[in-house]
């Protein structure tokens, strides 16, 4: 049996239990078995509510479940500092979070909440990365356009340098060519460097990328298979989740 690699991930009869506003609870995930390779570039989709932003709010560790256990490594995920499971795998979310303050703040935002002395330039190198120009460095981040905070947002993940990114829907907020493009550099620095793009969304275009596709319903893994299999076969519950290829405005 091989040693596992220092970035693969296994979810092993993984259950989530939440409760609910008006009383009682919901199953959430109901015993997920799911193998992600280190490199791997994974997409997921699923209707709302199947369990896919909690999967990955297990992953950062903002959540952990109620049964079953998620392995790092081949190390159990709760026995590392959450610190250094949120440098490793880090969240993009669908809604932007974005604090006071500029552009280049946001980015170095870690450094100067732990009070150290944030790397400039290298902020400014992911700001790039994601399309953002050097000139919007100083601009109040919170006065920026949502497609514009979701880039911000994703600079400052990528400013750890995480081995697993996790994406939630976050590039439905950008138009087309800002996302392709972003996608491509992610592309060519994660897969290529043994590092893990996870990638939650309903959008055709987007999940056509990835190398493996999970489908989720009912807080199960129901299908696991190429992205052209899964979204093209014609009994696939999967294409009644999916939308089209057109995005958000910048």
């Amino acid at each position: 049996m091989n040693e596992p690699h220092s970035g693969d991930i296994s979810m092993l009869n993984v259950c989530r239990v939440k409760a609910l506003a008006k009383g009682g609870a919901i199953q959430v995930l109901r015993g997920v078995d799911l193998q992600i390779d280190a490199g791997e570039y994974l997409g997921v989709i699923g209707a709302s509510g199947s369990g896919k932003s909690t999967m990955l709010r297990l992953l950062n560790r903002l959540e952990d479940p109620d049964e079953g256990t998620i392995r790092y490594g081949g190390v159990d995920l709760n026995s590392l500092p959450i610190i250094e499971v949120r440098r490793k795998i880090g969240l993009v979310m669908q809604k932007p979070v974005i604090f006071p303050g500029s552009v280049i703040e946001n980015v170095l935002m870690h450094d100067i909440i732990a009070g150290r002395i944030g790397d400039e330039e290298k902020g400014c190198r992911w700001l790039e990365f994601v399309r953002l120009p050097r000139d919007m460095n100083c601009r109040d981040a919170t006065a920026l356009s949502v497609g514009q905070q979701a880039r911000v947002q994703l600079a400052r993940t990528l400013y750890l340098e995480p081995e697993v990114i996790m994406l939630d829907e976050c590039t439905a907020n950008l138009d087309a060519r800002n996302a392709d493009e972003i996608l491509d550099n992610l592309e060519k620095l994660f897969p290529k460097r043994k590092r893990t793009i996870i990638h939650v969304s309903h959008q055709r275009s987007r999940l056509q990328r990835c190398r493996r596709l999970i489908y989720l319903e009912d807080g199960l893994v129901a299908a696991s298979g190429a992205p052209e299999h899964i979204l093209n076969d014609p009994g696939s519950p999967a294409r009644k989740v999916l939308t089209g290829s057109g995005e958000a405005a910048q």
